[in-house]
């Protein structure tokens, strides 16, 4: 069976309808035993991080208007790390976000596990230049050439000397040299600590998954990355087997392991091993104890936002993603809880 599920986060659970079981199975075999380091600790402590080394030019503008016509670009963002992303005029996609387990008429159960939103394809350009689904987006290093002044990788230049926070202009010359004024949306970022913790290049190491059925352990599995390869361990109680439970149902191909994330203040960016990546949105729910939502970017007034909740811990260089999500009726229960473990830097 095979199943998606995308790494660091992006998961919420859907209201399905479950198959009823007999109430006698719940607890059959073992009580739901969670075991330690599998939730997050409930005081919140911020990350000690070195800023990155364009902390400082970290930036996120958004297209109005042009005076040349259509603009090239939608919006442009810097991240810290000194690489940019830049949305296409054009840019969409659909959100795709469920988490769910049927059992089957035969008494199997297929845990069905969706992402936020849809993966693209990329490429990579001569100049290093990665580009997603034939220009949704473009992926590039940049350099400062004088304060407020980018050179892009593929040449392109960003001047922001003339920027104000609301509306404001910006002089964009792509790799052609064609020079345009693009009207813009700006709003200041003042970066408090939480915000300088979590947005940042994050390399992932592992991702970690326990799942229960009707109070029942059924099943752990893990996956880590070491030196570009993909490595996986999955372990079953008794349990599974009743439900007829299998590896594709707890992991999914190694290819499809997120190995890079990046944070901004309002951006979450996922490259995948298979080559593949996933950009959408992201927003505190409860800053003070490390909550976050995503959503779909191009749903304006964010009313698409995903049933569920992640939750972030900090801890020497790294940082840990918890998820923890359930579901039950008609007497069957569900629940997956899952943590995914990475490291700051490129």
């Amino acid at each position: 069976m095979k199943r998606n599920f995308l790494y660091a986060c992006l998961i919420a659970l859907a209201s399905v309808g479950f198959t009823a079981c007999e109430s006698d199975e719940n607890g059959e075999y073992g009580d739901e035993k969670i075991p330690e380091g599998a939730l997050p600790t409930t005081e919140f402590t911020l990350g000690n991080f070195e800023d990155e080394p364009y902390a400082e030019d970290a930036i996120k503008v958004e297209v109005q208007s042009t005076l040349e016509g259509n603009p090239e670009f939608s919006s442009i963002e810097l991240f810290g790390d000194g690489h940019y992303l830049m949305s296409g005029a054009r840019s969409n996609h659909a959100p795709q976000k469920t988490v769910k387990a049927k059992r089957e008429a035969d008494g199997s159960v297929s845990v069905f596990k969706k992402r936020g939103t849809k993966r693209m394809a990329t490429r990579a350009n001569e100049d290093g230049t990665i580009i997603f689904d034939n220009g949704s987006y473009t992926y590039g290093t940049y350099t400062r050439e004088q304060k407020s002044v980018y050179r892009f990788n593929n040449g392109a230049l960003l001047d922001l000397r003339k920027l104000q926070e609301g509306s404001s202009e910006v002089v964009y010359t792509n790799s052609d040299g064609s020079k345009s004024t693009v009207y813009v949306s700006y709003n200041v970022d003042e970066k408090p600590l939480e915000m300088r913790s979590i947005c940042r290049s994050w390399r992932m190491n592992s991702f970690e998954t326990w799942h229960y059925f009707n109070g029942a352990y059924i099943a752990h599995g893990k996956q880590w990355i070491e030196n570009g390869v993909v490595s996986h361990n999955v372990e079953f109680s008794p349990a599974a087997g009743k439900w007829d439970y299998d590896k594709d149902d707890v992991l999914v191909k190694d290819n499809e392991f997120c190995k890079r994330v990046i944070f901004s203040s309002s951006t979450y960016l996922c490259f995948y091993v298979d080559g593949t990546a996933e950009v959408s949105g992201w927003d505190w729910r409860d800053r003070s104890n490390g909550t976050l939502y995503y959503y779909d970017l191009f749903d304006q007034d964010n009313t698409d936002k995903w049933d569920g909740y992640v939750t972030v811990r900090f801890k020497g260089s790294q940082m840990r993603v918890y998820e923890d999500y359930s579901g039950s009726e008609d007497g069957f229960s569900f629940r997956m809880i899952c943590v995914n473990t990475l490291t700051a830097g490129y």
